[in-house]
């Protein structure tokens, strides 16, 4: 197995700080154990001894090194006897490789890691696609099941279905595996094929599936009510994202919209500059200190601090939706918005990773994460490992899916115009399973043009043409979907309800910004603050 000698002087110099480490954390540890902890001494005594004899032998590696590369008769000024050593016990034992990797970096913090090849795009996605078949895998039990399907992936054509459960994938079993596991199996090369077995009411099938790239967006944005606009970041990363974001902010003003709802649930952080550029975008006065990163280059500390553009619209408010799984850069601009006071939160109280870290990324696809920056909030102390708790703490709550709860529809035939308390059955079980928008609806007791849509949809996803009426057998195959979900429970949106009612409180207010002809936007000053009245004399 070939190495990069700068790669393998690394890892001896990365070697040598962690026995030093190593043997300073063991000082300190000795120290503390005779304290408070006498019956100790004789494990930490034995533990010294190993980490002293560990360094000793790794003093003993680099004064051969030298010995070599003074005196060695067959040796070069540029050869590096301890890389070559490194290589052929890497060649001997792989696994080496990775206990080394892991010994230097394990004593670290929480973040710093190494990521062996083939888990680091998928733990840290750089682009907006990945390839594979088009599907959201979900845990059910010890298996694991489709959550959502693609529109136009492999996966969708081919007539797989949200709630079948994958059996197996790539010639594999898939009983007991996580959703991880079996990710890793559906993705692969483009154009390579993948045999996928599912289970569903009524018995299995396997489909042949041709992997793909599949495009993912980390923002989406919508017009929730007049005067309120909602934005969701699922992550900060692909330049696509941002230009979208600075699009969105654009309607938000053209529609007058008085209140932002910000959903940054879920989401794991990303790149770090895109979410201090997205941050100036959403603040609408000049000059404020918004964040400060700090870094380390040897003994010397840089803070850097962010000063605001003015480039937002002034909002009556933003409402922050969070939860445990908003960290990192979405915590930037959590507690950014919040500490400046232009925004509320709701929800659940953040991870709380206030560090960065800088990512090696080699060409084998594995991956070294160092910590190397703190995150300074403008006021909110240090909240790495404790998170930001939210102004209004809301939990979303556990409920039947709504397609666990539809009656079964009538196994007949249902015709345009009809009017029946059938069609109401049929038209529920549509909306519960995600192909009719109830809200678009006149009369859900109708059968109408969308009804006729949505039946359609589904008999695409079963591999059957379309037809302008509703027969026994796609009645009976949509009974089988709604028994799939038997069971099966949702989260009830709670928190977006609760900031939507709290958002309705903010548009009786007047509008903080005018908007011309052409969609620019100027802030209405703020009045002037009165200065305090002066004390009178004694």
């Amino acid at each position: 197995m070939k190495l990069c000698k700068r790669l393998l002087s690394a890892l001896c110099a990365a070697a040598l700080l962690f026995s030093f480490s190593a043997s300073a954390m063991a000082a300190n540890q000795t120290e503390e154990t005779e304290q408070t902890d006498p019956a100790g001494q004789a494990d930490q005594t034995e533990q010294n001894s190993e980490e002293q004899r560990a360094r000793q032998q790794y003093e003993n590696l680099v004064a051969v090194a030298d010995l070599i590369r003074q005196v060695g008769v067959e040796s070069s000024p540029d050869d590096d006897p301890l890389a070559r050593g490194l290589a052929a016990l890497f060649e001997k034992d792989p696994t080496a490789y990775e206990a080394l990797m892991s010994a230097m970096l394990g004593s670290y913090d929480r973040y710093t890691s190494y990521v062996p090849a083939g888990h680091y795009e998928t733990s840290y996605p750089t682009s907006g696609s990945y390839v594979g078949v088009g599907v959201t895998l979900e845990q059910y039990g010890d298996d694991v099941r489709v959550a959502a399907v693609t529109e136009g992936g492999s996966a969708q054509k081919a007539g797989i279905l949200p709630g079948d459960l994958i059996v197996s994938a790539g010639g594999k079993n898939t009983r007991g595996m996580t959703i991880e596991e079996v990710s890793s199996l559906l993705r692969g090369d483009e154009g390579t094929t993948v045999t996928v077995g599912v289970q569903r009411a009524g018995g299995g099938a396997t489909f042949v599936l041709q992997r793909a790239a599949i495009a993912v967006s980390n923002f989406s944005s919508q017009v929730l009510e007049d005067g309120i606009y909602y934005m969701q970041w699922t992550r900060f990363a692909e330049s696509s994202s941002y230009i979208q974001f600075v699009f969105a902010i654009q309607e938000m003003v053209e529609k007058q919209s008085k209140v932002l709802i910000l959903d940054l649930r879920g989401n794991p952080g990303g790149e770090v500059d895109m979410a201090l550029n997205a941050l100036n975008r959403l603040i609408p006065d000049k000059g404020k200190s918004y964040f400060a990163v700090s870094s380390r280059q040897g003994a010397q500390k840089d803070i850097q601090v962010m000063e605001s553009d003015g480039m937002g619209p002034r909002l009556n408010q933003i409402l922050i939706l969070t939860d445990g799984g908003s960290a990192s850069a979405s915590e930037i601009m959590i507690s950014s918005l919040h500490d400046l006071g232009y925004a509320q939160t709701v929800g659940t109280t953040t991870y709380g990773k206030a560090r960065g870290q800088y990512h090696l990324v080699f060409d084998d696809g594995s991956a070294v994460i160092i910590t190397g920056l703190e995150l300074i909030a403008p006021s909110t102390p240090d909240y790495d490992g404790v998170g930001l708790k939210p102004d209004h703490e809301v939990e979303n709550q556990v409920q039947p899916h709504p397609a666990a709860l539809c009656e079964k529809v009538p196994e007949r035939v249902l015709n345009l115009t009809n009017w029946s308390e059938d069609t109401l059955k049929l038209n529920q079980a549509l909306a519960a399973l995600g192909l009719l928008d109830q809200d678009a609806k006149q009369d859900m007791h109708e059968f109408d043009q969308l009804t006729l849509e949505a039946l359609n949809q589904f008999r695409g996803y079963a591999g059957l043409a379309p037809q302008n009426y509703l027969d026994a057998q796609t009645a009976a195959l949509i009974n089988q979907r709604l028994e799939q979900f038997k069971g099966q429970q949702t989260l009830a949106d709670k928190q977006l309800d609760y900031a939507l009612k709290l958002a309705r409180t903010y548009l009786s207010q007047p509008l903080q910004y005018t908007v011309d002809e052409y969609g620019n936007f100027e802030n209405i000053p703020l009045p002037a603050e009165e200065p305090p009245a002066e004390e009178p004399a004694a």
